[in-house]
């Protein structure tokens, strides 16, 4: 009984707006703002809109997970894992089951969110809360987040405080969280929302929206850290029979928050030998370099019989699939109804920081993308098991089915000028060979260090015109990247594409020709 939500949230959010006008009209303002708002009392509206600001700016990625959240938790599997992960996290900190099951559930079709790094996000994460609504209401969660920023990490984070009542419900069940800022050890305080969306079985969704701002130990001012998703009603659907009625919209909450880093078991890179980006034309026949890279921290014991399982995007067939090969040495290979598998003969040692690097031969998919879209995007998971492990390793990709494979030749320069507060510290000007890829990937071409002594990346964004939909349109633009911060707001900034050989794409830094400080790019197409 899955409910599609896609820009329901939108409505839901407006229907709280309007509730939180009336209150306001009534005189009833939020209780429990000192913290956040120490000056003064700030409206229902106010708190509402600051939710919703957050929402908008990640519409996307949050309509998603609304959607994967509600088809996950309808299934049989859904309910287990989320049983299990709650288990997982009776420990004093989460163990490595708890990472583990986090990541099944991350790698499950319903999400897919770990892997590419949606702009503006510094990571997502999975995990378990409960609440009571009392006078006082009772919070508490644990979650694993997977950092999109450091591939090899993930961060752990308990958290239990409480809140003012403003009418809030009581919850128990599935979180999903949503970072710019990694968590860190310190306080918690925010908001709490609780949005209905009606069904079409008399029935409304329910879902918690945490508005997240954290202050490390040590520090006096809580800063703005993500938002997460919390579907209540213990384990299940979270479906009520009607909307409840409550003396407000909106409550703020303080917590204390403990958060850790680990490493994850492992990463995974997958790319066309080619080209070297992940993706695969229509018609070609590729060869792809699959990287499985042990990220652990410590040396991990394989027993002879352990299997390494490739499960290749939806785009390729199982006919498609027959056709691929494997060939590595200590390993025998197999197509497994529809899967890659790779079983060792003896016993070995997957040393620390060491590569299981594979090559698959003869690939191809007999589909296309989609009508009107640049690419069909998919996942390539890999999964190593053995029979020492307490949970399988399991890890994902970005792989996508691209309409041709474009290619272009970027001759590129920087201007920097002497009162620009700027310092090259990398190459002046060259030119390289580069291939489209999907989505907004930045590629560095040199960095630059500005008079606060923070490092730019000058670099360029090359993919594909989706304004047009039945042509392959490649396009590059210029662009200046906060090094290892967010994509999003002042952290980056992006000139105009360019899809035509000789004509110069440029990106001033704060897109002003005022700040002296300019990148250029000049790319020959084909």
């Amino acid at each position: 009984m899955s409910t599609p939500t896609t820009r329901i949230l939108d409505k839901a959010f407006k229907e709280e707006l309007a509730r939180a006008a009336k209150l306001d009209k009534k005189g009833i303002r939020p209780v429990g703002t000192e913290e956040l708002f120490p000056k003064r009392t700030p409206t229902n509206v106010e708190l509402v809109q600051a939710c919703q600001k957050v929402y908008l700016k990640h519409k996307a990625v949050l309509d998603k997970a609304v959607d994967g959240a509600v088809e996950f938790l309808d299934s049989p599997d859904g309910v287990a894992y989320v049983k299990a992960l709650e288990g997982s996290f009776e420990s004093a900190e989460p163990n490595p089951l708890s990472v583990d099951i986090a990541g099944q559930i991350a790698r499950n079709g319903a999400f897919d969110l770990t892997a590419g790094a949606p702009q503006g996000l510094r990571g997502f994460g999975i995990g378990v809360s409960a609440g009571v609504s009392a006078v006082v209401g009772l919070l508490a969660g644990a979650d694993v987040v997977f950092d999109f920023k450091d591939e090899a990490q993930v961060h752990g984070r308990v958290w239990k405080g409480g809140s003012i009542k403003g009418g809030l419900s009581i919850s128990a069940g599935l979180e999903l969280s949503f970072w710019v800022q990694k968590p860190v050890t310190g306080a918690i305080a925010g908001l709490l929302l609780d949005l209905y969306i009606p069904t079409k079985y008399a029935l409304v969704l329910f879902i918690r929206f945490m508005y997240i701002q954290q202050r490390a130990e040590g520090t006096t001012e809580l800063d703005f850290s993500g938002v997460s998703l919390q579907f209540p009603l213990g384990i299940g659907l979270p479906l009520r029979h009607n909307q409840e009625t409550p003396d407000g919209v909106i409550a703020a909450f303080a917590a204390k928050q403990t958060a850790w880093d680990r490493p994850r078991r492992a990463t995974l890179k997958v790319v066309n030998k080619a080209t070297g980006v992940g993706t695969i034309a229509v018609k070609e026949t590729a060869t792809l370099e699959l990287t499985l890279t042990n990220t652990s921290g410590h040396d991990v014991a394989l027993s002879s019989g352990a299997t390494l399982t490739i499960n290749m995007p939806s785009f390729f067939s199982d006919a498609d699939i027959s056709k691929m090969t494997i060939n590595y040495p200590g390993w025998t290979f197999d197509d497994d109804d529809g899967r890659l598998t790779l079983t060792l003969s003896k016993n070995s040692t997957w040393n620390s920081g060491s590569d299981i690097a594979l090559v698959i031969t003869n690939v191809a998919s007999s589909s296309q993308p989609p009508a009107g879209k640049q690419s069909y995007p998919g996942k390539v998971t890999v999964g190593v098991n053995d029979i020492s492990f307490t949970a399988p390793i399991g890890v994902t990709a970005d792989f996508s089915l691209v309409w041709a494979n474009s290619q272009a030749t970027l001759a590129w320069r920087a201007e920097i000028s002497q009162d620009s507060g700027f310092k090259l510290t990398g190459d002046g000007a060259g030119t390289v060979t580069a291939y489209a890829q999907p989505g907004n990937t930045i590629v560095g071409l040199t960095t630059a260090v500005d008079k606060s002594g923070v490092t730019w990346v000058l670099g360029y964004v090359f993919n594909y015109n989706t304004a047009v939909t039945d042509k392959v349109i490649p396009q590059v633009a210029a662009a200046w990247w906060k090094k290892d911060a967010p994509k999003v707001g002042n952290n980056v900034f992006y000139g105009t594409p360019v899809d035509t050989s000789g004509t110069q794409a440029f990106c001033w830094f704060a897109n002003t020709s005022q700040s002296g400080a300019e990148l250029l790019i000049t790319p020959t197409f084909g």
